[in-house]
C-alpha cells in the first residue's frame, strides 16, 4: 500500500516559499523576465557574473552561476532562500565591511532575484 504525502506537507518540507520547481510555470517564467532588469537596475552586473543577465561579467564579487548549489553565502550563512533574501537587501547586516553595497533593494524585488538566482542551477 503506498503512502500519500498531504500535499500540505510537503509544501511545507520542501519549504515552498523559495522553491522554484513548485512554482507556476507562468510565475517562473516572470521571474525569468523581471529579474535581469531588476538586477541590473541595482548594478548587480558590475560586480557579478550572472547567467542569462546581458552584460554581467563582473569580477569584484562571485560568480551567481549554481549559486543554489552552493551551502553558503558570503561564507559563513547558510544558503537558505529566506537567507538569500535577507542577503540582498541587506549584505551589510550580515558581514559589515563587506564589498557589497546596499543597494535599496525591496523586498518584494529581493524575491524575484533569488527566485531567479535559485532556478539558475
Amino acid at each position: 500500500m503506498k503512502t500519500l504525502i498531504p500535499i500540505a506537507l510537503l509544501v511545507t518540507l520542501l519549504g515552498a516559499g523559495g522553491c522554484s520547481a513548485l512554482m507556476q510555470p507562468e510565475q517562473n517564467a516572470g521571474y525569468q523576465r523581471s529579474a535581469p532588469k531588476l538586477m541590473a537596475q541595482y548594478g548587480c552586473p558590475t560586480c557579478h557574473v550572472v547567467p542569462n543577465v546581458p552584460g554581467a561579467v563582473g569580477k569584484v564579487g562571485p560568480s551567481l552561476d549554481s549559486l543554489s548549489q552552493h551551502s553558503y553565502l558570503a561564507g559563513s550563512l547558510p544558503n537558505t532562500p529566506e537567507h538569500l533574501v535577507q542577503w540582498i537587501m541587506h549584505p551589510q547586516h550580515f558581514r559589515p565591511g563587506t564589498a557589497m553595497p546596499e543597494m535599496g533593494v525591496s523586498q518584494t524585488d529581493a524575491q524575484t532575484i533569488a527566485r531567479f538566482l535559485e532556478a539558475n542551477r
